[in-house]
Order: structure tokens, then C-alpha cells, then sequence
């Protein structure tokens, strides 16, 4: 009976993470649309990933529901704005949840803050009002107001410019474009996406309308003189668009065969890993993975707290089971960018739960048959949490993006940076191992003796490994930079961080071993370290100053407060006298 309930919990499993694969079912043939080959960002990918990405920048999400309750897809929606639909202006993907903007706006504040192109039409002019008087205010000096105004500004733009680059102006008239719109692309350095691939040996990627303009009778002079071709692509996509627009499926499904049968006789290297691509994107992993290791993480705390070997056992289990997914999807993106698994901070936090899961796998090894609970807790808690900052990290853009040329070294990142990064594991797992062992003290009779020890040794190994990982990362980043700029150190906000985190686990140990604290202090110690690390993790990039401020993302200022203040309330109750603690915790010897 037991192999039967593993196999169908087993079974589950997989079924969880393979419904994803399912193609999209519509009249017309959008799982082949997903499928075609774009350049954008300095990337090949395949439409679906330029859909998911626009519309997940745009609303927070990778779909959308319409007014009567229908679900749409992201490639469905860019068909709607890209053939001219009228219902996309009506789409609501639009997020704006400062709610002075949306006073300003005169938009009055809804359930989920979306807000479709036609509400905001109106409110152009006085939009670019407020960006404008937020651009020329000094980074420092922008209050909420201020920053949500050039965010709006800025996604309204890129929603703009990516229309522009597929569509005559039917949709959205020349007169009502944002005025923002060529200011942006000199500010930002955004290029249109281009979907007209090359044919030719030599040639390059080329934008739709241009290429589709070449073939308008008026304009044939004009580009028999400039030598400009007419491409056979361009004139499929011009007529998959057209029969969109017109809601002619059967025509839509013509235009996308005669499409895919002259990529794969002209050009089928095009072609490659787009498949895997969308596959890998519909799966969904890490947002998935996030979940489980959640239910991980409470099936350990009840299990534990309650003595329940069984709940444990499952625990154990399940974070082994979503560990392969985890790591599957890792090697996927380093197949689909070309590069180590470590390369911004999307993908910093994905590995860095990872690495604390596979940490809290070899945690649980450790005891043999009998499952502890505290690997599975401290493992479950990070790949949740640090998944769950990598989700809200997707929202900034394209997380595969290329490499800036002076970072663009395949052996450094495999080296210092994912070095680094498992520095950064290392220390949260100890954190997190400290946070537990200060709440379950001061709200329950658990902590025997019997369980500090073994609190004990996995706080003082995580951080003897993390003050190991973060001394070397750190050297290796010093050669890094003498490679790259010509100095091995420079007091950079990223150094200094780094140096942070080797002196705090430094002081963390010597504390310990000259007895200055016990394990209670040595918990509080721990907690703080993740002050410590998230500062170097996140905060330096904040100060949009030095040579490694290559991730400033505005949304993370609050939140990095947020936990660094409930990261000093957890020492503070640390810190509590022993008779505020429910648990007796003898000193371990």
C-alpha cells in the first residue's frame, strides 16, 4: 500500500508540472504562431517568450482575463494588438497602483489596479506632464509619485515602440502616441523588435513594417532604388496579421504553413531550441517549485513540532522530487542564454534556492533513514522565499537577457559569480536555521537539548562553509577585476559588500569559539547575517553608483527595508531574557 500511495503522489507530481505542455486550443493556430522566430533584446527567441515578457512587464502577469470573464493567452493578446483589433485597446494591462496617479490620471482606484490604453488615452498629455517633471528631478529626490510617473511613462512607451514595429498606425493614430516615446528609446537604448529573419548568408534581422512597406506599389521606386528586397517572411506575416484582423482562420493557418515550410528549407538553424524554449516556458518551474517547497517547508514545521515521522518523511521526500524539476529548469536556461547559471539577479535568486535546497537535502542525508525535519524546514523556507523574490524580479523584463560586453566572460561567471552566490545561500541558509530556533524557543517546549545540538552544528557548518565560499568569491572577484578594469580592489559598493559578508561569518565564528556566545547568540548572530548579505545582495545595486550597479530594480527598496527591519525584530526577541522563553536552552559544550 505504500508503494501505491508514492507511485500516485508520484504520478501527481509530474502531472503537475506537465499540464503546462499543452498546446493552446483556438480557432486559430496560436500554439504555431507561439512557435516563430524574433530578434529582440539581442536575442533570438520565439514569440511566445516576447508575448509572456511584454505583458508581464506590462501587467504583472502572463495573461489576462477580459471584461466578460474569458481567459486570454499572451500570444493571443499581442495577436489582438498587433492585427488592430479594436478590443485591444479595451484589454485592461495596464497596472498602476500609486494611487496620486491615478488621481491625477483621473482614473478612479479598481480591485487590481489595471487600467486598459483607451482609459489612459485621455490622460496622455498630463502623464507626460509628470514625467517630465520627474526626469528632471535627481534620482535621490523622486518620491513614490515621481518614480511610479517614469514607470508608467516607460512601459507605455515599450508597449508603443513594440507596435510601432509590427503595424501601420491603425491602432493607435500618430497623433495619440506617447510624445515620451523617442526620448525613451535614446534614454534606454531600446530597439524594435524585429521578426523578418535573414535568408541569406550575411544578411541581418530586419523590422516588419519596413520590409512590408517594399512591396506597397507607392513605395517600389523607392526601394528598387535604395536595393531594398521584398521578403517573402514579411509578406507571411503581413498576411497572418491581416487575416487576423479580419477573422479569417482558415487564411491565418495558410499564412503560418507557408511560413514554417520556407524557414525550415531556407533557413532551419533559425529554428533551433524555439521549441525548447516555449516548452520551457509554459512549464513554468520555478513558480511551481515555489509551491512545493512551501508545502515543504510546513509539512516540516508541523512535522517537527508535533513529532510526526510521517509528515517528515514526506516533507524529505517531496523536496527531493522538486529538486529535479529545479535543477532541470537551471540547465534549461543556461542551454537557452549560452551562459553559466549565474548572470543577474533573476537568476542569482533562482540558484541561490537551489543551492539552499540541495544543502538542505545533504542536511537531511545526514541523519540516514530517520528524517530529521531541519534540512527540509531551512531548504523548503529559502527555495520558497528566494523563489518567490525571483518571480517578482521576472516583472522587469526579458530574464535571459544578454550580457553587458565588460561582464561578458563565460569563466568568470562560472566562477566568481556562482561562487559568490552560494556564499549568499550559505549564509540565508544559517539565517534562516537562526530564525527558527529563536521562534519555536520563545513559542513552544521543543528546544530539548538533544535538538540544540543538533541546531548547533547546522549553524555553525552553514557558516563555516559560507565564510568559506565568500572568502574565495571574493578573491576570485578581485582577479575578476584586475582583468577587466586594471585593479584588483577599488572600494566599490559591491566589494564593500562582499567584504561584509566574509567579516561578519569571521566575527560569527571567532565569537563562538572564544565562547563569547552560546547558541542562542550564535542565532542571533545568524539572523543578522542576513541583514548583512541581503545589503550585498541586493542593497548595493540600489545606489545606482559603481562599476557592479548593473540590477538597480526601483520595486526592491521597500521590500529590502521591509525584511531588513523584520530581520532586526527577530534579533531583538533573541535577545529577550531567558524567562520570555517557553523552551529551556541549555548552552551546548
Amino acid at each position: 500500500m505504500k508503494r501505491v500511495i508514492r507511485g500516485v503522489a508520484l504520478l501527481l507530481f509530474v502531472l503537475f508540472f506537465a499540464a503546462g505542455l499543452r498546446p493552446e486550443s483556438s480557432a486559430y493556430d496560436i500554439d504555431a504562431f507561439a512557435h516563430l522566430p524574433m530578434m529582440d533584446e539581442g536575442r533570438r527567441k520565439p514569440v511566445d517568450t516576447f508575448a509572456r515578457n511584454l505583458l508581464t512587464v506590462l501587467s504583472g502577469k502572463s495573461s489576462l482575463r477580459t471584461e466578460a470573464g474569458e481567459r486570454l493567452s499572451a500570444n493571443e493578446w499581442l495577436l489582438d494588438a498587433l492585427a488592430g483589433r479594436e478590443a485591444a485597446l479595451d484589454h485592461r494591462v495596464l497596472r498602476i497602483t500609486q494611487l496620486d496617479l491615478l488621481h491625477q490620471l483621473g482614473l478612479e482606484k479598481r480591485s487590481r489596479f489595471r487600467y486598459s490604453y483607451r482609459e489612459l488615452m485621455p490622460a496622455l498629455p498630463a502623464l507626460e506632464k509628470a514625467a517630465q517633471a520627474a526626469g528632471k528631478k535627481d534620482s535621490r529626490d523622486r518620491d513614490l509619485y515621481d518614480r511610479e510617473a517614469i514607470k508608467l511613462a516607460n512601459r507605455l512607451a515599450l508597449f508603443q515602440i513594440s507596435l510601432s514595429a509590427f503595424e501601420d498606425p491603425r491602432l493607435i493614430p500618430a497623433d495619440q502616441l506617447f510624445p515620451a516615446i523617442q526620448r525613451y528609446m535614446d534614454l534606454e537604448k531600446r530597439s524594435i523588435p524585429l521578426v523578418v529573419p535573414p535568408l541569406q548568408e550575411g544578411a541581418g534581422w530586419r523590422p516588419l513594417m519596413s520590409s512590408l512597406s517594399a512591396a506597397h506599389p507607392a513605395m517600389q521606386a523607392l526601394a528598387e532604388e535604395n536595393q531594398i528586397e521584398v521578403h517573402p517572411l514579411a509578406l507571411r506575416w503581413g498576411s497572418l496579421l491581416a487575416a487576423y484582423a479580419l477573422e479569417e482562420p482558415t487564411h491565418f493557418r495558410d499564412a503560418l504553413t507557408g511560413y514554417q515550410l520556407t524557414m525550415e528549407r531556407e533557413a532551419p538553424d533559425l529554428l533551433k531550441y524555439l521549441r525548447f524554449e516555449v516548452a520551457f516556458n509554459r512549464i513554468n518551474a520555478f513558480v511551481k517549485s515555489a509551491a512545493l517547497y512551501l508545502i515543504v517547508a510546513l509539512l516540516s514545521c508541523v512535522g517537527w513540532l508535533l513529532r510526526r515521522e510521517g509528515l517528515l518523511y514526506w516533507a524529505r521526500r517531496l523536496l527531493v522530487w522538486t529538486a529535479v524539476p529545479h535543477t532541470l529548469a537551471l540547465i534549461a536556461r543556461s542551454l537557452l542564454s549560452g551562459y553559466p547559471p549565474v548572470t543577474n539577479l533573476y537568476s542569482s535568486a533562482i540558484f541561490i534556492g537551489w543551492g539552499a535546497v540541495i544543502m538542505g537535502i545533504l542536511l537531511e542525508g545526514s541523519f540516514k533513514k530517520r528524517p530529521s525535519g531541519m534540512g527540509s524546514l531551512v531548504g523548503g523556507i529559502t527555495g520558497f522565499l528566494t523563489l518567490l523574490i525571483a518571480h517578482f524580479l521576472a516583472g522587469e523584463g526579458d530574464t535571459l537577457e544578454q550580457m553587458r560586453a565588460v561582464l561578458d566572460t563565460r569563466f568568470w561567471l562560472a566562477t566568481h559569480v556562482t561562487t559568490i552566490t552560494l556564499g549568499y545561500m550559505a549564509t540565508f541558509i544559517a539565517g534562516v536555521a537562526g530564525i527558527f530556533y529563536i521562534l519555536v524557543g520563545l513559542a513552544s517546549r521543543r528546544l530539548d537539548e538533544t535538538t540544540v545540538k543538533e541546531m548547533d552544528r547546522i549553524l555553525y557548518g552553514t557558516t563555516a562553509f559560507a565564510l568559506l565560499l565568500s572568502f574565495v568569491g571574493t578573491v576570485l572577484g578581485g582577479l575578476w577585476a584586475d582583468d577587466s578594469w586594471g585593479r584588483f580592489w577599488g572600494w566599490d559598493p559591491k566589494e564593500n559588500g562582499a567584504l561584509l559578508i566574509v567579516t561578519w561569518c569571521a566575527i560569527m565564528l571567532h565569537a563562538r569559539w572564544g565562547r563569547l556566545v552560546a547558541t542562542r547568540g550564535f542565532a542571533v548572530m545568524a539572523v543578522f547575517g542576513n541583514v548583512v548579505t541581503a545589503w550585498s545582495w541586493f542593497g548595493v545595486n540600489q545606489l545606482s553608483i559603481g562599476l557592479h550597479s548593473y540590477g538597480f530594480t526601483d520595486s526592491a527598496s521597500f521590500w529590502l527595508l521591509v525584511f531588513c527591519l523584520s530581520q532586526v525584530a527577530i534579533c531583538l526577541m533573541g535577545l529577550l531574557p531567558r524567562r520570555f522563553w517557553k523552551s529551556g536552552i541549555p548552552p551546548v559544550k
